[in-house]
């Protein structure tokens, strides 16, 4: 009896979206943007209110870098409408801020695993999508997602790779062994789920 492979139609990965040019000035823009440090206490927590995220991030409001994160929302919302078809919004508003996360092996940092949700009532999360913003070598933090089994994302280990997955889903980022590696993520809302 021959085996099928059962392939789980979780995410969505565009290699090399930014180039190492477009990648040095997305970090530049970013930089010059940063609202706030986020505070550990109010990111992911776990079980007995165990902090997850062992992460420095950074809160940027969307609209000052739209010249680099408005294709790839467009692209997010033609994947979905062409791959998954979920009910997504196309609101600025609710994509107002993006968090700027920076991986450093200095601090052993990694984000254990968790699911990404919202707290308001109106909308829930769909998507959320990732762009490896990574100027240095590194190694560890890799992107792993579970769905009976946890697996890791290659694909997204290059630079200016940009990856977007079902935000239910329980996923991590492995420790940092050796230098940094720094992401951009947003959310892609919708109606509440049905």
């Amino acid at each position: 009896m021959i085996q099928q492979k059962y392939i789980v139609n979780d995410y969505w990965c565009w290699d090399n979206f930014f180039n190492k040019e477009e990648i040095k000035k997305f970090n530049l823009q970013i930089k010059k943007n940063i609202v706030k440090k986020e505070d550990p206490k109010k990111a992911a927590s776990g079980f007995e209110n165990k902090i997850l995220k062992k992460v420095n991030s950074y809160i940027v409001n969307l609209c000052s870098i739209i010249e680099f994160v408005k294709p790839v929302l467009e692209s997010a919302h033609y994947a979905n409408d062409k791959n998954f078809q979920y009910d997504l919004h196309y609101n600025p508003e609710l994509h107002d801020t993006g968090n700027y996360n920076i991986y450093s092996s200095k601090n052993n940092s990694e984000y254990k695993w968790h699911t990404d949700a919202s707290p308001d009532i109106r909308y829930d999360l769909k998507f959320t999508v990732l762009i490896n913003l990574s100027e240095k070598k590194y190694t560890g933090g890799n992107f792993q997602i579970f769905n009976q089994h946890p697996y890791t994302i290659e694909k997204f280990k290059n630079p200016g790779s940009v990856l977007m997955f079902k935000s239910h889903l329980n996923h991590c980022v492995t420790p940092i062994l050796s230098g940094e590696r720094k992401t951009f993520t947003m959310f892609l809302h919708g109606p509440k789920w049905k």
